[in-house]
């Protein structure tokens, strides 16, 4: 089962969205802090933010048609969508969140059509690759944070608010190999998301352990210019 990208929702969201200089991106891999970053640059600029995992695991999942949005429908649709998942390979896993990608774009650029003056608004994750969203969006509105291998299996593995995923495994059948496989998909997205942005121009910034939330924030506060 290989998933394809509608180039048709990259199009309709590109005249929708690639016009909108006040829209922000925030995107990386597991753990990387988007939604803490996001937090701190509301705090000192006072813009708006919106949750893309709110969007695609809550308030779209009633959006998802069979017709135009078959990777979601598939994969949410699944009698158990995690176990449905992990049966997947790398390369199905892959096609199907690269399509998965451009139908949240179709979603949203239904949700600002029409819409003229909106102030400023900060996106908070949702896309696993960014050559998905740089079709739609400038590459200069878009801000990458980088992680590493070991950071993201650390935090899966001991984090308090991310064991619940362990939880969840461990009541599948094999759920040792699926574990690791969880893992290893992880790795493997973060890894796509740092070679796309290379790709598409994407500045990414990484925090190091002399770099503190504020001053990560400064810096991307300075480089979208708001």
């Amino acid at each position: 089962m290989i998933f394809k990208v509608n180039s048709e929702y990259l199009d309709k969201a590109h005249a929708v969205l690639a016009g909108r200089p006040n829209l922000y991106w925030i995107i990386g891999g597991a753990i990387s802090g988007k939604t803490t970053i996001c937090g701190e640059i509301r705090a000192r600029t006072g813009i708006a933010i919106f949750d893309m995992d709110a969007h695609i695991y809550d308030r779209y999942m009633s959006r998802y048609g069979r017709d135009r949005h078959p990777a979601n429908r598939s994969w949410f649709s699944a009698s158990n969508p995690l176990e449905w998942v992990l049966s997947l390979s790398w390369e199905q896993f892959d096609a199907l969140n690269r399509a998965a990608n451009a139908e949240y774009l179709d979603l949203l650029a239904d949700d600002l059509v029409g819409t003229t003056g909106l102030a400023p608004l900060l996106f908070d994750g949702g896309f696993t690759h960014p050559s998905i969203l740089a079709q739609a969006v400038p590459a200069a509105n878009i801000a990458c944070l980088e992680t590493t291998g070991a950071d993201l299996v650390e935090s899966w593995e001991s984090s308090e608010d991310r064991l619940v995923m362990k939880r969840w495994i461990e009541a599948l059948p094999e759920p040792d190999e699926k574990w690791r496989k969880f893992l290893e998909f992880d790795r493997l997205i973060a890894q796509t998301i740092e070679v796309e942005c290379r790709e598409y121009g994407i500045k990414s910034f990484r925090r190091d352990n002399d770099t503190t939330i504020r001053e990560l924030a400064g810096r991307i506060i300075a480089y979208f210019g708001i």
